[in-house]
């Protein structure tokens, strides 16, 4: 993945590589807006406008990708107060997972208790449709070499890798039982993140073989999630590297963010919108967004004050978390009308987050994954924090 960070400078002749989180606002801005520009595709441009050799960029794919930005995290972070930088931070889509082995050999048949006590015995994975609300069953089926055997995603699965396959869910997040059955899978791997449960039992009664997964989302229940995986597709030994590969990095990551992240801890708050629908909440325990923030060094302020499931992002509640940054995943934010939309929903601006526009933006499959790369999300969610460039 090609990191180059970059700040606004309105004279520099590679400012379309940036996108401008508060371009043609209504609101007053502060002038030293930082921004990063991490999107793979302008690898080799954004590496010549850093003035950067293409070897000083890494990629995901390269052995030592995970060790360089790591140490750039830890070698490059600001000796400035992270309270005082102003504006918002863009993280761009992660690359995708990669493979521990680029040809698993599938040790079948495999049987299994599954979490709605179902004994069940998988015999093919030639055809996996492996679903949950956060997309991260993709991931771990891609880490595990499986990737050309997925045969339909959710609209949660955004790698661009699966983009042609079919999307089995209807009106975002409810299962499609039709769309299920016409893919033909000879494996259904999913969890009740997604449902409603009764198009699995209806999948289960037509005859494809269905495994129900626990629904035990956390960074410190990721390897035995990534195992489990391994295990019900018939590859525990390529489970099991890829879950080891994965806590390493996590182990690292918060090693690094460590020594970065301030011994006063910034206060932040998740923001989930749907300007569609009317929808703005604070995000709270139940939704995972403790494990992100504390693993970025940071304290949730609505676990803080007590919020458990998601909570109405009212003027009231917003002026009591009084957040110092917001997260937002980036459909999110795009579905209000960017930042100004944001700073426009009552509240938001009257808190400190929102006088220093201080909103990191993630992308919306990796934010709340917790799967094979979130020792990577980490990294890049704190560099976008700590780091003043």
């Amino acid at each position: 993945m090609a990191w180059i960070n970059s700040k606004i400078n309105p004279n520099h002749s590679s400012q379309n590589l940036v996108t401008n989180l508060s371009q043609n606002s209504a609101h007053s801005r502060p002038q030293n807006i930082r921004r990063r520009w991490l999107h793979a595709p302008a690898f080799v441009a954004a590496c010549a406008v850093a003035g950067l050799g293409v070897s000083a960029c890494a990629s995901w794919d390269e052995p030592s990708a995970h060790q360089n930005l790591t140490k750039d995290v830890v070698d490059n972070g600001s000796a400035a107060d992270p309270r005082s930088f102003q504006g918002g931070t863009i993280v761009s889509d992660l690359d995708e997972v990669v493979p521990v082995t680029n040809s698993p050999a599938p040790q079948l048949p495999v049987s299994v208790t599954d979490a709605d006590g179902y004994d069940v015995v998988v015999e093919d994975v030639s055809r996996i449709l492996a679903i949950d609300f956060y997309g991260t069953f993709t991931k771990t089926v891609r880490g595990l070499g499986l990737a050309d055997n997925l045969v339909g995603r959710t609209v949660a699965s955004q790698e661009k890798s699966l983009a042609d396959l079919p999307v089995v869910t209807h009106g975002a997040h409810a299962l499609n039982a039709e769309a299920i059955l016409e893919l033909n899978p000879s494996v259904l791997v999913i969890n009740h993140s997604i449902g409603p449960s009764e198009v699995i039992d209806q999948v289960r009664a037509a005859g494809v073989t269905t495994v129900v997964l626990e629904e035990d989302r956390s960074l410190e229940t990721m390897g035995a999630q990534i195992r489990r995986m391994g295990e019900v597709l018939g590859v525990a030994d390529e489970g099991e590297a890829l879950a080891q590969r994965s806590e390493e990095e996590l182990d690292d990551a918060k090693a690094a963010i460590a020594q970065i992240a301030p011994k006063d801890p910034l206060r932040m708050a998740f923001l989930y919108a749907r300007g569609e629908s009317g929808v703005f909440y604070i995000l709270g325990r139940d939704s995972g967004t403790d494990d992100l923030i504390e693993g970025i060094g940071g304290i949730d302020a609505a676990t803080a004050n007590g919020i458990g499931s998601q909570s109405p992002a009212s003027p009231e509640a917003l002026a009591e978390l009084n957040p110092e940054v917001y997260i937002m995943m980036s459909g999110s934010l795009r579905s209000i009308g960017d930042i100004e939309g944001l700073l426009d929903r009552p509240g938001v601006a009257h808190t400190i987050a929102g006088q220093k526009q201080r909103v990191i933006v993630l992308p919306d499959g990796q934010a709340l994954a917790f799967g094979p790369q979130s020792g990577q999300l980490l990294l890049a969610t704190a560099k976008a924090i700590y780091h003043d460039e």
